[in-house]
């Protein structure tokens, strides 16, 4: 099969849109012909690459808005590739995805990643009006439509009219059995972690919806405790600009108590889950519809502890490892890192390993064959 997947960020910009995607054309490359059309949006990328048996067309970009931008070179890319594709999957929220949707002719499978929250500027607010409606528009278009979590989608305006032709398929741990394997034997995490400390790790970009102003209070609320908050991820080049100049104060107002690690390689990523206790995803409004990470540090053994919002919540219901907290809420956060902690003095590391994947025993690749299998059949019909 011919399979050409399309969104806004890829490889090796760092989201958790970019990474569902590069774990999906990875595991179909094995049995299929795969690529992925996407944005330029750092200049010394190559246009056009071969990465791990799947071929990536990057389109330049004219300019940017917010989180989004605008590339004509992406909509002819499209009409290019798709010509030779025998399904095409669009990854939403993209502001094309309702014009890309109506320039093909081919089996049409949409992958839902999550709604748009309206915040920031008046500018910014209209922007994302525009993807919204355009999301709405491709939706109807779709022959299949894939969701990361069937609670994210019941709560979805956007996804609750197309519930026929919307089926779950929760994101892959790109990580997978080597977790489990490594579990007992990795090497010491990056940073200055001592003995005896509890240690509280959070991963992802440094952008609002991510809740870090929230983590930051809520580690004030645990004074009495040993705590040490560790910080990974990309916090500067960020699409929509980074937070940090706004939580610097009070990332400097915890002292010892708080580290910045940076963005980190594969290799360290691995130490860090498998030193760490618990992993903290703190996320405060929809863009956050499933949190990847939180089952990349299940896989080594942390406890989750993340916002009960639909979508996020999915990974602790459905394990009954970890703990929930209201959004937001800086207090109930703390309280749930110290259920979360107890948690942790009764559960191996091993144990939480493999119950996180027993959750995740299907091929991620064969899910989406098929879904694609679905489209054309009701493109057919």
């Amino acid at each position: 099969m011919r399979i050409l997947i399309v969104l806004n960020y890829f490889y090796p910009y760092v989201s958790g849109v970019s990474e569902y995607a590069r774990s999906l054309a990875e595991d179909l490359a094995a049995e299929h012909e795969v690529t992925v059309l996407t944005g330029q949006h750092a200049s010394d990328l190559p246009k056009q690459e071969v990465v791990d048996g799947y071929t990536i067309v990057r389109a330049p970009i004219l300019f940017r808005l917010d989180k989004g931008y605008l590339s004509p070179a992406l909509l002819s890319e499209f009409r290019r590739l798709q010509k030779q594709a025998d399904v095409v999957n669009l990854h939403l929220p993209m502001l094309e995805s309702s014009l890309l949707a109506a320039l093909t002719s081919k089996p049409l499978a949409l992958t839902y990643q999550c709604d748009m929250a309206y915040e920031g500027s008046l500018l910014s607010k209209m922007a994302v009006w525009g993807v919204r409606r355009s999301c709405a528009l491709a939706l109807k278009q779709a022959d299949q439509v894939a969701t990361l979590s069937l609670d994210y989608a019941e709560s979805s305006p956007f996804l609750q009219p197309h519930t026929a032709k919307t089926v779950e398929v929760w994101p892959p741990n790109r990580f997978g059995k080597r977790a489990l394997n490594s579990v007992d034997s990795l090497p010491d995490a990056p940073g200055s972690v001592a003995p005896g400390e509890i240690r509280i790790g959070f991963v992802g970009r440094f952008v609002k919806e991510k809740g870090i102003d929230v983590l930051l209070d809520s580690i004030t609320h645990l004074s009495d405790l040993p705590v040490k908050l560790m910080l990974v991820g990309d916090f500067a080049g960020v699409a929509g600009g980074s937070i940090y100049d706004d939580v610097k104060s009070k990332i400097d107002g915890l002292g010892n108590r708080v580290e910045l690690l940076g963005k980190l390689d594969d290799d360290a990523l691995e130490a860090f889950y498998g030193n760490i206790d618990i992993l903290a995803l703190p996320s405060v409004n929809r863009f956050e519809a499933f949190g990847m990470v939180q089952v990349e540090a299940m896989g080594f053994g942390a406890i989750p502890v993340a916002s009960d919002m639909p979508g996020v919540r999915a990974t602790i219901r459905t394990t009954g490892i970890g703990f929930l907290a209201r959004p937001g809420d800086a207090e109930a956060l703390a309280n749930a890192f110290r259920s979360a902690i107890e948690q942790r003095n009764t559960l191996s590391r091993k144990t939480v390993a493999e119950r996180t994947l027993d959750m995740q025993a299907h091929s991620f690749g064969e899910a989406y064959e098929a879904v694609f299998k679905a489209a054309q059949n009701a493109a057919d019909a």
